[in-house]
């Protein structure tokens, strides 16, 4: 447990207390649904801990006893001393209309191998262009939440996901997606590194779990945290960065040295973990500053450009990839052909078309392990049934369907009467 690991915690400054008629006391936290009920004398060892203290476990645990002191650390009553700046808002909120299962944080010790946990991550550095990215993954969400509900809108009861597009079905009861929201946000008081330290917290515990990170953005700032928090549990890593800009400019200004959207992949390609970092998709044109630079070469980056992928095809990366390493998928939504407004705010001429993309992702889920994605840069404002966030929504449904068992459809069809048989 990470009470065994962490030294220092402080407690919640925003505890609240509600005397209850049986004795005991209802302690809760803000942003969040979960409330305990504490013994008054429990209740009265919280509240004689200063919120501003910092404290070794032990001062913790010696009045409140193990048990409940790791009970209290779950449930982020008390908290890990260096991360209570970015956790004591929260970390996700509950979305209406979930997409598979929904989940708060406190049910991630539960999840299991190969599970997918999806979360959207509202991190923008750009506030330059007239189109904002911040939110786009909620309509990610929308089309995947359509795709999985139950067509009379009654949930639960049972069905099959199908796929006609590969003639396959997959039960919904397998299925195995859970849902934890939206990353906390407020934003006259949080920044992007907040932002991006609640994303890497939740990705460090899932994975941690041997289940699989989804993460929608937001823009490719995201990279920076996602991958980072990876390194905790793939000491050894291949990042495939799906996008039609390389995110490795640099022009001989301040900006350089600040983490954006544009330069996110020199701070990945400088990560221990990054074995190798495939950049697919590439075509931008573009002006490079030579006065004050070093030309070198980075081994570790590989390209293959739209127009290889396209008129060659992937054959060269295929037969690249290392299959003994994990690998984590990165994707901007402006490598797709036709992406335009309202779809993404860096539309760039060409791109990688629909079925060229899903046959890539289809022979990269068989044949090697991928442990997570992230989809990023979609434009908030709504799209229509050929947007990004659709083609998204697809490609996510493909990686469930590649992570269980399904059933053949064949010649078989569902027909209505109470003595339909199964797919055999």
């Amino acid at each position: 447990m990470r009470i065994d690991l962490i030294e220092q915690y402080q407690i919640h400054p925003h505890i609240a207390y509600l005397a209850l008629a049986d004795g005991r006391v209802e302690i809760s936290l803000p942003l969040s649904s979960k409330r305990l009920r504490v013994a008054s004398n429990i209740a009265f060892i919280i509240k004689g801990f200063s919120p501003t203290l910092i404290q070794a476990k032990e001062a913790f645990i010696h009045p409140l006893g193990l048990q409940v002191f790791a009970t209290l650390v779950k449930y982020m009553f008390i908290l890990p001393a260096d991360e209570i700046g970015f956790l004591s808002s929260g970390v996700s909120v509950a979305v209406k209309y979930p997409a598979g299962c929904p989940m708060d944080f406190y049910g991630i010790d539960d999840l299991i191998e190969r599970d997918v946990v999806l979360l959207h991550a509202p991190l923008s550095t750009s506030i330059t262009t007239d189109l904002s990215v911040a939110g786009g993954g909620r309509r990610v969400r929308s089309h995947l939440a359509q795709m999985l509900a139950h067509p009379n809108g009654l949930k639960s009861r049972p069905g099959v996901l199908l796929d006609a597009d590969f003639g396959e079905s997959l039960a919904l009861k397998q299925l195995r997606l859970f849902d934890l929201g939206d990353i906390v946000f407020q934003p006259t008081k949080d920044n992007v590194d907040t932002v991006g330290k609640r994303v890497s917290y939740l990705i460090q515990k899932i994975t941690s779990q041997g289940a699989y990170p989804v993460i929608l953005g937001g823009d490719h700032t995201l990279a920076y945290y996602s991958i980072q928090a990876l390194s905790h549990n793939y000491p050894k890593l291949g990042v495939m960065q799906f996008d039609a800009h390389s995110d490795l400019y640099s022009v001989g200004a301040a900006c350089d040295e600040q983490l954006n959207h544009a330069n996110v992949m020199h701070w990945v390609r400088r990560m221990q973990h990054v074995q190798s970092l495939w950049q697919i998709g590439i075509r931008d044109v573009f002006h490079q500053p030579t006065e004050g630079f070093t030309l070198q070469k980075a081994p570790r980056i590989q390209t293959l450009s739209a127009y290889e992928a396209e008129t060659a095809g992937y054959a060269r990366m295929y037969a690249a990839l290392n299959p003994n390493v994990p690998w984590f998928i990165s994707f901007d939504v402006d490598v797709l052909a036709g992406s335009e407004p309202p779809d993404t705010a860096t539309p760039v001429l060409g791109g990688l078309n629909f079925y060229s993309i899903l046959s890539c992702f289809e022979y990269l889920f068989s044949h090697y392990r991928i442990i997570g994605m992230e989809f990023v840069e979609i434009g908030d404002a709504a799209q229509g049934a050929h947007g990004a966030s659709a083609v998204v929504a697809r490609l996510i449904s493909r990686f469930l369907f590649s992570l269980r068992q399904t059933t053949a459809i064949g010649q078989n069809l569902y027909i209505p009467g109470d003595n339909v048989n199964s797919f055999s």
